[in-house]
């Protein structure tokens, strides 16, 4: 019970809140792509199949009806984004402070940063929805640093909530887009 009572519910419901919004988001994305091939399929070829059909007809995809491969790609970006604030910072500073202990390795280290910064300034949109989503389970991270949760505990927690809410946005959306 003392387990539940520490936890910081503002902050998971932060959490919660920012993965619903990024799974919708997610969802209007995969929505499209799935858009575009019926759009491209009926282009293409004479004949209309039953699936762009339904389309024209104004049916809307289901959840299984649409790419896995953007699902997944969010999921992973959960589990990372959990594992890497849930990592051991003594790990961390190992690894880096062995790996800038060259002059050409720290020079190495400039010249892939700032071919990173390159990419997340050419592709900012998709660089603050990933920021955000980095930035609320950091609060959370820290919320349960100071309850003094274990790193297991923290990865564990960080990761059901944060899936937790990106299924309850993913499945909103596809509720509302088939009631309407």
């Amino acid at each position: 019970m003392s387990f539940v009572k520490k936890l910081p519910w503002t902050s998971l419901l932060l959490l919660v809140f920012t993965h619903a919004v990024f799974g919708w988001l997610v969802s209007v994305q995969a929505h499209s792509v799935w858009q575009n091939a019926i759009e491209d399929y009926s282009t293409i070829g004479e004949h209309r199949s039953t699936l762009t059909s339904l389309w024209f007809a104004g049916a809307y995809p289901t959840l299984w009806d649409i790419s896995w491969l953007l699902l997944l790609k969010g999921i992973v970006y959960i589990l990372l984004i959990s594992l890497a604030l849930t990592a051991p910072f003594q790990l961390i500073k190992n690894c880096y402070s062995s790996w800038l202990q060259s002059d050409l390795r720290a020079f190495m280290s400039v010249i892939v940063g700032s071919f990173f910064g390159v990419i997340i300034i050419g592709s900012l949109d998709v660089f603050i929805r990933i920021l955000v989503l980095i930035a609320a389970s950091a609060l959370v991270r820290i919320d349960l640093q100071t309850a003094n949760y274990s790193e297991w505990q923290a990865f564990w927690l960080l990761s059901l909530v944060s899936l937790t809410g990106y299924s309850l946005g993913i499945i909103t959306r596809q509720f509302l887009i088939t009631s309407i």
